[in-house]
Parts: C-alpha cells; structure tokens; sequence
C-alpha cells in the first residue's frame, strides 16, 4: 500500500478562499512568501494591460519550485483559465503550498510549477472570460487555419441575444425539442463566429494563450523526463467531487500516463465517461503538445450546480455584459455577475472542504505516480 507524500490530514484554513482576485493574489503571494526561499527556482509575473475594478494591476504569476534548476520530473497546478472560477484554484494552490515543501525538501529530482491567475482579467472581474469575451479553453485553436464553424450553435444564436432572459426563470425554451443532452454539447463545444456570445473562442490567440506559449518556452519543460498538469475548475459534476477529466485520446501516451497516475478516478471525455462533453480549443490541448510522451494534463472539475442552472447564469451574466452603455463599466456587484459567481462558488463551508481535500488528494496520486511512496 503506498503512503501518502502529502499530509491529507493537516488542518484545513478554509480562509485561504478569498472572494476576489486581489484578496487571493494576496494570499497566494504571503503564502509563497512563507515558505523556505531556497526552494523558490524562479517567480514570474505576467501583468496584464488592463487594471482590475479598484484600479489594482492584474498579472498572471508564475512560481517553480525545486531543489533544482532544472528538475527531472514537473508537477503543474493552474488557477483561473475560467477566470471567475480562479477562487478555488487559487485556494487550491494556497492549501497545498505548505504542504509541498516536505516533500520537495526530500526529492531533489521533483519541480512542482505554481500558475495563478491564468485569465486575471477575469478573475479580477468576476468573469469567465477574458477582457475579450473570449472563453481561454476554447482559444487553442490554429488560427493560421479557417476556424471551426459550429452550425448547431447557429440554430440558437438569435434566441441567445434576447434580452427577455434576464427576466425568466425557466430557460427550457431554448432546447424545446431537443434533447438536453444535445443542446448542452452543441451549446458548450466552443463557437468562432459570435464574438458577444458564450463559449466563444476567439479570432485569435488571447492574452493568456500568449502568456501560456512564453511560460512553457521555459528550459525546465525542454529538459524535464517527466511532466504532468492539473487544471484546476469548477461548475460541472455533483456538489464539491473533483472529477479528474482525461481529454487525451485514446491510445496515447498521455492517456495511458492518465490511467497510470489517477487510475479509476479518472474520466475521459472522449470515451463519454466525463461530466464534461468534448470541445475544440482547449488548453489541454497545447500542453499535449509540449508534453508530447512524457506525461498527461488532466483538469479537476469540482461541481457546483445543475447544468440547466449553469447555462442560465451564463446567459444572463452575458446578457448583462453585453447591454452595457456605452462608456459604463462593468459593476462587478450586479445582480447576474453576483448570481453567476455564487454559481461557480459556493461559499459554504461543506463545500470548501470537500475542494481542499479532493485537492490534496489528486496532487498526492500525482506525484505518488512518478515519485513513489519512497520517493
């Protein structure tokens, strides 16, 4: 039987849940901070050409931990690639960070990389979407080529603009005649050709894509044996259980490392197994790339609510954002901002725990899987 590296007991401070950006960037700051400075490899910030609702800086930050310069085998944790869902991988990362320095202290061939705040923007402005309106896990396309054209999302595209539903309680109109099961693919797979709509992907790379593309030119992922990803997202699956979601295909490496490293807990998309329907332009799909045969990215979807009720808060926070006046700024205290952001985080004690114990325990099976109970 393998033992844990990390301490899956150690009490958990569910303070490090903040309700914004600048309170978690905080948080991830002093808690880095906290740690011995001599396994600090390298700490990057990213800013963002925008500032945030206050007038704060917003920056992607990055943080290598390590013995080593250049270590043999590199765990990644993200937060906030859907910005509004940055609080909980922010609180993710803050949770495991004391925990991680034992284990790195021990394995001197371990790397363990800290993204926080992937789409600050968003984070920062309760969205889940980039200053843009672009959706960063569908922004990985090849724009040198023509984009994807999702004709089934065409046959709602007028429907979704009405305005009519941010007074409506029951949004069933939308998929009148259609199985629930459909719409919801044919809605989610990310859309090309509606630049105020959801799931849109972009015309080209984002902010973020490009700050991605820079980060991942580090030598540490040129040189590394080993290299797994854990994304870290909320709103699909039942209330507070972290699915690990395989989007490798199959018969790859990187599925088989998938299966290696979480076993049975994982879920692949491909194979219908995952709360998650496949999609064009994930994130994953770059980190396939730079991964190549040496490991896997898998995304933590923690749930929250209903599906139906996922798609209402989207449209409607949409629906907000896009009636705007002219020269009006975003209020980040509006009822659908509000109500969209409650969706994505719960703030209820039950519900944080369950995220900070599924945390450790997926970030435990991943470095268990390279490193071993002997490490």
């Amino acid at each position: 039987m393998s033992h844990p590296l990390l301490d899956l007991q150690a009490p958990m401070v569910l303070s490090v849940f903040k309700n914004g950006y600048l309170d978690a960037r905080e948080c991830f700051q002093q808690t880095l901070a906290d740690i011995p400075q001599a396994l600090i490899q390298q700490a990057e910030g990213f800013v963002h050409p925008l500032t945030g609702p206050a007038g704060e800086e917003l920056a992607c930050e990055t943080a290598l931990l390590s013995q080593s310069e250049q270590p043999e085998t590199i765990l990644v944790v993200i937060s906030g690639t859907h910005g509004v869902e940055g609080t909980t991988g922010s609180a993710i990362q803050a949770d495991i960070l004391p925990l991680l320095v034992d284990v790195l202290q021990k394995s001197a061939r371990l790397g363990v990389m800290l993204i926080h705040a992937m789409n600050p923007w968003g984070f920062a402005w309760v969205r889940r979407g980039d200053h843009q309106g672009i959706d960063l896990n569908r922004n990985f396309i090849d724009f040198d080529q023509p984009v994807p054209m999702n004709d089934d999302y065409a046959q709602y595209q007028s429907q979704l603009h009405e305005a009519r539903w941010l007074e409506v309680s029951d949004f069933s109109d939308l998929w009148q005649g259609v199985p629930f099961a459909d719409f919801i693919e044919q809605i989610t797979r990310g859309q090309y050709q509606d630049p105020t709509g959801l799931f849109y992907g972009g015309s080209a790379p984002s902010w973020s894509r490009q700050v991605l593309e820079t980060i991942t030119r580090h030598a540490v992922f040129e040189s590394a044996h080993n290299i797994n990803v854990i994304d870290c997202h909320t709103g699909l699956g039942p209330y507070g259980y972290g699915e690990v979601i395989n989007d490798h295909f199959p018969n790859t490496a990187g599925f088989d490392w998938v299966n290696r490293l979480y076993g049975a807990n994982a879920c692949a998309a491909l194979l219908g197994e995952s709360c998650s329907a496949p999609k064009s332009g994930l994130i994953d799909y770059h980190w396939q790339k730079v991964i190549g045969g040496r490991g896997c990215f898998v995304t933590l979807e923690f749930g929250t609510y209903s599906v139906d009720k996922l798609i209402s808060e989207l449209l409607r926070e949409q629906i907000y954002q896009n009636t705007l006046p002219e020269g009006v700024e975003r209020n980040i205290k509006a009822e659908p901002v509000r109500l969209m952001q409650a969706f994505f985080y719960p703030r209820e004690a039950s519900w944080q725990q369950q995220v900070l114990f599924r945390g450790r325990q997926v970030v435990n099976m991943a470095l268990l899987g390279v490193l071993g109970s002997g490490q």
